[in-house]
This record gives C-alpha cells, sequence and structure tokens, in this order.
C-alpha cells in the first residue's frame, strides 16, 4: 500500500469511530426533508461524489454542524483531493478544516488529517501532471492553517522531473510579479506570505540554480531556465 493509500485508509479508520446522524439537519430555506437520505443510506466510503459535493458546499454553514461534518469528513477531503467534485472547489473544502479549528481536535484525528495533508502533497509532487495542479493543492493546504513550509522544503529539491514541471506550471500559471494569482488566497495571512517569499525572495531561485546544476535533460533544463526570470521580479 502506497503512502497516500495509507493515509486515506487511516483518514477512515479514525474517523469510522465518529457516529452516524440520524439526520442532517439544513437551512428549510436551502435544503428540502430528505435530502441527506442519499448521504446516509450505505458506508460512508460509498457516497457518489456527485450526492456529497452539494452537502460539501454547504456543510457548516446552511446544512449540518461540527458533528456531521467530523461524520462524513474522510470522503468529503477525499474526494476533494481528487478534484471530484465539480462544486465546491478543493480550497473551500479543505477551508473547513480551519473553521473548526481541526488542531483542538483530539491528538490521533489531528495526526491521520496531518497524515493526509502531506500525503496529498507528497503524491501531487511525485505524478504530473496533477489533478487538481499543484497551484489549488498548495492554497488548499494552506486553507487548512497548516505551516506550509515542510511543503515547500520538500519541493526546492525538484529532484524529479515531476517536481520541476509542476514549479514551471506554478510560475507560469500561479504567479504574477508579486502576486499570487489564485483568487482563494487569503492574501493577508502570513502562510500567503511564506508562500510568496518562498518564490520570490530566493529560496525558489537557490533550488532552481541547484537544480541546473545536477539536470542532464535538455527539456528540464529548458524549464528551469523558463522559469527563473519570475523568481527575481521588479521591485
Amino acid at each position: 500500500m502506497s503512502g497516500w493509500d495509507a493515509a486515506k485508509q487511516r483518514l477512515y479508520e479514525v474517523f469510522g469511530r465518529v457516529e452516524r446522524p440520524e439526520r442532517v439537519i439544513g437551512c428549510p430555506h436551502c435544503v428540502d426533508p430528505g435530502d441527506e437520505l442519499c448521504l446516509l443510506a450505505g458506508p460512508v466510503r460509498s457516497v457518489e461524489a456527485a450526492s456529497l459535493a452539494r452537502y460539501a458546499g454547504k456543510a457548516l454553514n446552511t446544512w449540518g454542524g461540527v458533528t456531521e461534518f467530523r461524520y462524513f469528513l474522510p470522503r468529503l477531503l477525499e474526494c476533494a483531493a481528487e478534484d471530484a467534485f465539480v462544486y465546491p472547489d478543493p480550497e473551500i473544502v479543505f477551508g473547513k478544516l480551519a473553521s473548526v479549528d481541526w488542531r483542538t481536535w483530539p491528538i490521533d484525528e489531528r495526526d491521520a488529517i496531518a497524515g493526509f495533508l502531506s500525503e496529498w502533497w507528497h503524491e501531487t509532487l511525485r505524478n504530473y501532471p496533477a489533478r487538481p495542479p499543484v497551484d489549488t493543492v498548495l492554497c488548499a493546504l494552506a486553507a487548512t492553517g497548516m505551516d506550509p513550509m515542510p511543503c515547500l522544503s520538500a519541493w526546492s529539491k525538484l529532484d524529479t522531473d515531476a517536481a520541476i514541471k509542476h514549479l514551471h506550471e506554478f510560475v507560469l500559471n500561479g504567479l504574477s510579479g508579486n502576486r499570487l494569482t489564485n483568487a482563494f488566497w487569503d492574501r493577508r495571512s502570513s502562510v500567503y506570505q511564506q508562500v510568496l517569499a518562498w518564490l520570490t525572495d530566493g529560496p525558489a531561485a537557490v533550488a532552481v540554480e541547484a537544480a541546473f546544476a545536477e539536470q542532464t535533460q535538455e527539456p528540464m533544463l529548458e524549464l528551469l531556465a523558463a522559469v527563473e526570470p519570475a523568481l527575481h521580479p521588479p521591485g
């Protein structure tokens, strides 16, 4: 079993202890009676993404509370990480973790979530192209309130073709001068500043230079050369 599969399995095991709700009550103007029946008809792991998507968008706001959210959490995170929802976007789903202050939950739950988040990042770095793209994944992870530096440190190695391709894609599509372009970034947050500083204040440029010295493949050298100017934006 891969680390990614093990992290998902651990999430289901830990949150499988949460009691199945009898009902998932919602705002009567937003949710019709019985709308939750398809969500509770079988094991949480078997809930179809298309059925869960509507709840995912309304969870904690107009449909259900923290108890119900905890019950559906493994499937919510799995579907969001696989970009299985047309809506809501992964950044919205993972941002709900911050709203429930998950880092105050019991240690085994915190560890299961943290392990899932970490393995999602490493699974993304290992594979190119990735769905969702690396820009979305990093923004979604940041939305949980987690420290982005371990993710950026892992990326800084640029020791695989996939990691280099991800950086090239991110710089071309997710960075514009001194601004990250994903609309879900909270530009007032320290996490945003950390990611932006990694990209534009030197660390990413140093990583690119080190990778350039180690690389022998012409296509990878071309990608590294293409991103290097953007890592030194004009002041």
